[in-house]
């Protein structure tokens, strides 16, 4: 019996002496020197480590993965999600001086219409050909992005350059670095630039432009553009699109390739592309109808393209042509001057 009570004792003894706590590895109180579980273990919450910083936080917004809500988070948008943790990219807005039920914000009485803007005084520099003082948004808008991405020190788009307005819509506008066009060179144009859709003669020259963006696909009752001495190093690939196009001047830029919808300018009778970059002509560039060789009545060559690069492959039309090695003078414009091509190894 005496043995039976020390043996219960030994026991006793030694379960009191065992550490107690969680045993279980995958808990954050787990104890590696616990002898025995005292079933304590406490976890996580789901999607979070024991300090509760999630375990997948691609953004690092402090949102798990799991969790985020994906909507549109911007206030100004129609589809704004007060719900949303994670921005979808598909926020929708309203169109200019509408809201987003299609209301318009500032009716125009002057104008009858809320697509345009009356303007009491306008300045000296506009021409109005016809229609009143009233421009339409569309137009003063694509203005208005220039001033801002070119931060331009002007009160209204309406200064900008010289203008010539008829019923509302921009037709002519010079807005070259120069007496009668804008105050500072223009480094950028803005993507919605083709909404200027009605323009007919654009002028540009002697700006800081090196990209011509590809709404200007949708200026296709322009006529006349004037584009040289930019660095504009590209032409759009759907320049074909311009078919009502007339006279180009893309000289003295840095233009190394010309797209193949350039033989769509079927009504193209000026093209001038010297003292740019251009190692080769697109097929059927040819088929363009210009006078590849005389004269105007003013002594203006009707093609030129001297100071390039083109050494190899040229087609006949060019090669065979009296201004294959012809540029104009590149400050007035005044003189055609002889300009080889760049062919040095």
């Amino acid at each position: 019996m005496k043995k039976l009570i020390i043996l219960l004792m030994y026991f006793i003894f030694i379960s009191c002496s065992q550490k107690e706590g969680c045993m279980d590895s995958s808990a954050c109180n787990f104890d590696d020197k616990a002898e025995n579980d005292n079933s304590s273990c406490t976890y996580s919450e789901e999607y979070y480590d024991c300090d509760s910083n999630c375990l997948f936080d691609e953004n690092l917004n402090g949102i798990c993965d799991e969790l985020e809500i994906l909507g549109c988070t911007d206030l100004n948008a129609c589809n704004y999600n007060e719900n949303a943790t994670e921005d979808d990219g598909l926020c929708s807005y309203p169109e200019p001086n509408y809201d987003c039920d299609g209301n318009c914000l500032s009716y125009n009485y002057e104008c009858g219409d809320c697509e345009y803007t009356f303007f009491t005084e306008v300045p000296h520099s506009i021409n109005i050909l016809s229609g009143n003082n009233c421009f339409k948004n569309q137009d003063l808008d694509v203005i208005n992005q220039i001033i801002s991405l070119n931060n331009l020190d002007y009160n209204s788009p309406l200064e900008v350059g010289t203008q010539t307005w008829y019923d509302g819509r921009l037709r002519i506008w010079i807005a070259g670095n120069y007496f009668s066009g804008v105050n500072v060179p223009l480094d950028t144009l803005p993507e919605n630039f083709g909404n200027l859709d009605d323009l007919r003669s654009l002028y540009l020259e002697w700006n800081n432009i090196k990209v011509m963006p590809e709404s200007f696909e949708n200026l296709t009752n322009l006529i006349s553009l004037y584009f040289s001495n930019n660095g504009l190093t590209n032409i759009i690939n759907n320049i074909g699109n311009l078919t009502e196009l007339y006279n180009l001047d893309l000289g003295y830029n840095e233009i190394k390739t010309i797209p193949n919808s350039f033989a769509e300018l079927t009504n193209l009778q000026y093209l001038w592309l010297f003292n740019n970059q251009i190692e080769t002509l697109p097929n059927g560039f040819c088929n363009l109808n210009i006078n590849w060789s005389e004269m105007d009545p003013a002594w203006y060559p009707y093609f030129a393209i001297g100071g390039n690069e083109l050494c190899e492959n040229i087609p006949e039309c060019i090669l065979n042509s009296s201004h294959f090695e012809s540029s104009l003078d590149q400050f007035y414009y005044s003189f055609l001057v002889e300009m080889p091509q760049n062919c040095e190894d």
